[in-house]
């Protein structure tokens, strides 16, 4: 895969950038402004929080770019810098092969959503008894964790209604995998969910929400 068939102009894309020693990497938020060749990019001078984290010509950093089928990676050189009248622009050639990170390393979101669930029965049927309500503690593309008091057992099937925005939502199939008791909070149980039979599409929407709120996070600073 070519970059000018992977990434489109104008396209927002996070640029990590390795430090020295045991420096931890330092992810950045940058601009797609051109791709001049097969593989090349010309982009924004990467910032965190605003400011302008200065590359060097010959520096390596990992471009990463998000897409509905998940999040996609490659190694990249800064191989020149140029100045605008109004922004510096930063030239990257790709030098490793796009790779596209498995659902299985997802990023895991920490964040408390509303969940909605109810048992289904012997044959994967929903319950018809009320739903109960519940609080993530994080979600992942793969399942998530709850907060509740309902008592739920390994094994056990759910109907979840996880809530992805105001007035948006996700109706996904669960199998609880552990349970373990609360040792802080208001709940009594926390309870870990894989989703099973998730249609594609409706990861693609729930991975597309999770990358949505890390940047809005990482953007502020929270993370």
């Amino acid at each position: 895969m070519l970059i000018k068939d992977a990434i489109n102009v104008g396209e927002k894309i996070e640029v990590v950038v390795r430090g020295r020693l045991n420096a931890d990497p330092k992810t950045c938020f940058s601009m797609v402004q051109d791709v001049p060749q097969d593989d090349e990019l010309l982009i924004t001078m990467p910032t965190i929080k605003g400011e302008p984290v200065v590359l060097a010509i010959g520096q390596r950093v990992t471009v990463n770019f998000f897409r509905e089928r998940g999040q996609f990676y490659f190694e990249a050189e800064v191989m020149d810098r140029q100045q605008t009248e109004a922004i510096q622009l930063i030239r990257l050639k790709r030098v490793s092969p796009i790779h596209r990170i498995q659902r299985r390393n997802f990023y895991r979101l920490k964040i408390n959503l509303p969940v909605l669930f109810r048992l289904a029965d012997q044959n994967n049927q929903p319950d018809r008894t009320d739903y109960i309500k519940a609080y993530t503690v994080d979600v992942s593309g793969g399942g998530m964790r709850l907060l509740t008091d309902e008592e739920l057992k390994p094994g056990q099937q759910l109907e979840c209604r996880l809530s992805i925005g105001e007035k948006d939502f996700l109706e996904l199939k669960g199998l609880v995998i552990r349970v373990s008791p609360c040792v802080e909070g208001h709940y009594r149980f926390e309870a870990g969910i894989k989703f099973v039979d998730i249609l594609e599409s409706e990861r693609d929407r729930l991975i597309r929400f999770i990358f949505q709120q890390q940047r809005r996070l990482k953007a502020k600073g929270l993370i």
